[in-house]
Order: structure tokens, then C-alpha cells, then sequence
């Protein structure tokens, strides 16, 4: 399908990225199967229905989209999903200025609504990291220490990584300047990153667990180079160990959705930080107005400052340690001496 002459035309009119393209490519492979066409015959026979000059309301088009509405409900899919692939079939469509008939409202069943007691704690987070690999436990922490969304997160770059952490090193080459940061706990990165969805670039930071794991886990890595993924892993399989991990806690789902997933990460972040909705907005990309965008930037040393204050409360490995030394300062030996016996008490 992806071959299709009329998608490739879309994609090349409007600009559109690879990573969006898929997200049109897969709506349009639902709604072709649905009905059995391909997607030439579905436009001509748009076409032919508006060169007969039949009324709006009784073009097969109109039939074709409720129905297909319909099916997508009956999926049970959230009202969301449903509203993002008829929004991009509508645009479809559109663009290749076929008429579209006025359709009724339709009335969704209201989806569940998360709270704060839905969110991973730092508990299941700490958990968590005990079902994965070296290099997925850095990404679990830097995506719940940074609020990064798991688009933006997969696309960053070892060099992303180096830039964002020059500060703390004098070296040259890429392992020498691994060893530098590898002797230090407190190297939190200033990374410049591009909101996939929204085009937007801004500044965020990881706290210095995240960034120590990551160091260590690049040093396990062969041939490594800048370009080279920060996070070599595919969408699916982030998205299946997330389930993985959620199905072997036993957490179960929280509304159509699974207790543990990459967004509730994100929703972490911002839930914990304590900070206010401005600064959470900038540390995970969120849009400003137009007029805000064009004239006022973020100072990324000013908003450093603020995140290195508040980080304490999504530190994740933290109460793990605290919890440990507790236990050892509490480890007393007593010696009680009865008779000639003497009895060691821990």
C-alpha cells in the first residue's frame, strides 16, 4: 500500500514525516479492508458520484464513512483512537478534494479518567527495573526523570547525550569522555530535543541516576559511535516489554489501558515534580501560544536550575539507598558476656 500513487502524492504534498506516514498508512489499511476496496476504487468512486451530480446525503461515501465509524466502535477502542483514525481518514479524503457529506454527531460513551492513584509510584517504577535489561533500565528512568515522550526518547543519538552533557568533561574521543563521566554522580544533560508530534523543539534534563546508567550502559556497547541510537530499540518493542513487565507484576489495566506503559511515565513526571504547569510544559515540549513561541525563548541554564531543585522528588533509586542505610546504621553487634559464655546479639 505504501506504493500506492496516491499516497505517495500526499505524503510528498503536505511534507509529511515517515513516522506520521505510518500513522495514515495503517488507518487507511483498516478502512480499505473494512470495505474490501483498494484505495483507487474508493476514490473513483467518490469521483464518479460527484461528476453525476447525486445529492450529498446519498453518495456512497456518506454510507462508507458511518459505517466504518460504527466498526471502529464496535472495536472498543477508546473515543480517542476512534477520533485520530476518522480525522485522518476525513484528511484523506480531503486532500484530494473529494466533498464530504455532513455526518451526525456522534455521542461516546465516557472513558475511564486516571488519577493520581493510577500513576506508577516510585515503588513500581524500582520494581520495574528488576525485569529488564542494563540498557532498558536507563531508558525507564530517564524517561520517568525527564517526562520525555517515547517518540522523542527513541529518537535521540548518543551525540544528543554528549553534547547535552560537555559541562562535565575535558576529553576527546567518545569512550575516554565515557570513563570521565562514568567517575561522577552528579551529571544531569541539557538535551535539545524536537516534539515528534508537534514539531516543536525545546530543553529538558534527566536526573543523575538516569544519566549514570546510561553511561554505564554505553560502555557495554560495541563500535559505539555518535550517531548511533541513544536507545537502540524499535516502538514495538518498548511497547511489548512495558506489557511484559505490567503483566508479570500483575498490575492489570487502569480503563482500557494497562497500569504500565510508557505515557504513565511521562504522566509521572509531571505528577511529581512539583513544579508549576509552565515549567512542566517546557520540560516536556509543549506548545506555547504563536506570539510566545516567536518572541520568548526558554533559557535552558535558568530552567536547569530549577529542574536540579525539584529533582529530588522523581529520583527512583534513591529511597532504595536510603532504605539500606537505615538498615546498616541500625546494625549494631552487642556483646552479653553470661558466665564464661559470651553471645554476639544483631
Amino acid at each position: 500500500m505504501k506504493d500506492n500513487k496516491h499516497l505517495l502524492k500526499f505524503s510528498k504534498d503536505r511534507n509529511i514525516k515517515n513516522s506520521t506516514m505510518k500513522g495514515y498508512i495503517s488507518t487507511l489499511k483498516r478502512y480499505t479492508s473494512f470495505h474490501n476496496m483498494t484505495i483507487d476504487e474508493l476514490l473513483n468512486e467518490a469521483y464518479a458520484d460527484e461528476e453525476k451530480r447525486i445529492l450529498l446525503k446519498n453518495r456512497r461515501i456518506k454510507n462508507r464513512l458511518l459505517d466504518y465509524r460504527t466498526h471502529l466502535i464496535s472495536l472498543d477502542m477508546s473515543h480517542n483512537t476512534v477520533k485520530t483514525y476518522f480525522s485522518k481518514l476525513i484528511t484523506f479524503y480531503l486532500h484530494f478534494e473529494i466533498e464530504i457529506p455532513k455526518l451526525p454527531d456522534l455521542k461516546y460513551n465516557k472513558n475511564y479518567e486516571t488519577n493520581y492513584f493510577d500513576l506508577p509510584t516510585k515503588k513500581h517504577i524500582m520494581e520495574a527495573l528488576n525485569y529488564v535489561s542494563l540498557g532498558f533500565q536507563a531508558l525507564i528512568l530517564f524517561m520517568s526523570s525527564s517526562g520525555t515522550a517515547k517518540a522523542e526518547t527513541l529518537s535521540l543519538t548518543v551525540n544528543d547525550f554528549i553534547i547535552g552533557t560537555t559541562e562535565y568533561y575535558k576529553s576527546t574521543d567518545l569512550m575516554d569522555i565515557l570513563e570521565e563521566l562514568d567517575l561522577r554522580d552528579d551529571i544531569v544533560p541539557t538535551l535539545y530535543l524536537r516534539r515528534i508530534k508537534t514539531d516543536k523543539y525545546y530543553y529538558t534534563f534527566c536526573s543523575t541516576e538516569a544519566s549514570k546508567y546510561i553511561i554505564r550502559y554505553l560502555k557495554t556497547r560495541q563500535n559505539l559511535s555518535l550517531n548511533d541510537k541513544l536507545f537502540p530499540y524499535s516502538s514495538s518493542l518498548v511497547i511489548t516489554k512495558f506489557q511484559y513487565i505490567n503483566d508479570k507484576m500483575n498490575w492489570g489495566f487502569k480503563g482500557k489501558y494497562r497500569f504500565f506503559r510508557t505515557h504513565t511515565l511521562r504522566k509521572f513526571h509531571a505528577s511529581n515534580i512539583k513544579l508549576s504547569a509552565e515549567y512542566i510544559d517546557a520540560l516536556q515540549g509543549r506548545s506555547k501560544n504563536t506570539v510566545h513561541e516567536t518572541y520568548i525563548k526558554t533559557n535552558p541554564k535558568e530552567l536547569k536550575e530549577i529542574y536540579v531543585k525539584s529533582m529530588k522528588n522523581i529520583l527512583i533509586l534513591e529511597e532504595e539507598t536510603k532504605t539500606r542505610e537505615i538498615k546498616e546504621d541500625i546494625h549494631i553487634t552487642i556483646n552479653i558476656f553470661l558466665s564464661d559464655t559470651s553471645y554476639n546479639i544483631y
